[in-house]
């Protein structure tokens, strides 16, 4: 069976399930079997552009009556759209593929708390990556203060472990504060507040803004979510645009 709550019988049960995976947009804690696509734009003030296509899957199961496991992997396909800058130019190619695992547990009706390991590795072609082998742990809570509202912080811990062709060393820690609104019709909205302390870079933090409105369908089971970031600092970047479909596995 698919990696879900206990669900009760009777006409809630397809209201739970549907709220469930409209949260699971945005809420690392609830782990499911689905398959998504995700486009992500980057505008810089250089005038060039990033484009990132993403095809993902995550297989999902019951470890016990309160805790669910997972295994995921990501294969995303990358564009460089030149800007102003000497000597940038046109690129296109595979991009860095990731995998990895998480495990997440119910603590009660209201608390969720979960966990995992992500290895990013250097396929990219051309420039289009980072060059590095990357190892991320992320940890993440989660409390539904009432039906409508959820607070799903997390944190990722991020370092490479090994470099090629001359790359940075990366070394950052990244924390996410959501705040996830359900709304009627199984839509939601989710602003959150994003922080990233570079500690290659003199500890520097950039700041970030990201609003996120999503739509769940009963059938077929499939989850939109459209947003919008932005930096709070003076830097390269303006501004970046995701957009994501996933449909999840019903539960037999």
């Amino acid at each position: 069976m698919s990696a879900r709550a206990a669900e009760p019988a009777g006409d809630n049960a397809g209201e739970q399930v549907l709220t469930e995976d409209l949260k699971a947009l945005e809420d690392p804690t609830i782990l499911l079997r689905r398959v998504w696509m995700e486009t992500e734009w980057n505008k810089f003030r250089d005038g060039s552009n990033s484009l990132e296509e993403t095809l993902g899957g995550a297989w999902a199961w019951r470890v016990s009556a309160s805790q669910e496991w997972a295994v995921r992997l990501k294969l995303p396909y990358d564009w460089h759209l030149a800007g102003d800058s000497t000597g940038d130019s046109n690129e296109h190619g595979l991009g860095d593929i990731k995998v990895g695992t998480a495990t997440a547990f119910r603590l009660n009706d209201a608390w969720r708390a979960g966990g995992g390991l992500e290895l990013r590795m250097p396929t990219a072609e051309d420039d289009l990556g980072d060059d590095v082998w990357r190892l991320q742990g992320n940890a993440s809570v989660a409390w539904d203060a009432t039906r409508w509202l959820t607070f799903p912080p997390a944190t990722e811990y991020n370092q490479s472990i090994a470099e090629e062709h001359g790359a940075a060393p990366q070394h950052y820690l990244e924390m996410f504060f959501p705040a996830t609104v359900l709304l009627p019709r199984y839509w939601s909205v989710t602003p959150r507040y994003e922080a990233k302390v570079d500690f290659e870079n003199h500890n520097y933090v950039t700041q970030s803004g990201k609003l996120s409105v999503a739509k769940q369908l009963e059938d077929p089971q499939l989850g939109f979510v459209l947003s919008i970031k932005e930096p709070f600092n003076t830097g390269n970047k303006e501004f970046q645009v995701n957009f994501s479909i996933t449909y999840y596995f019903q539960s037999p």
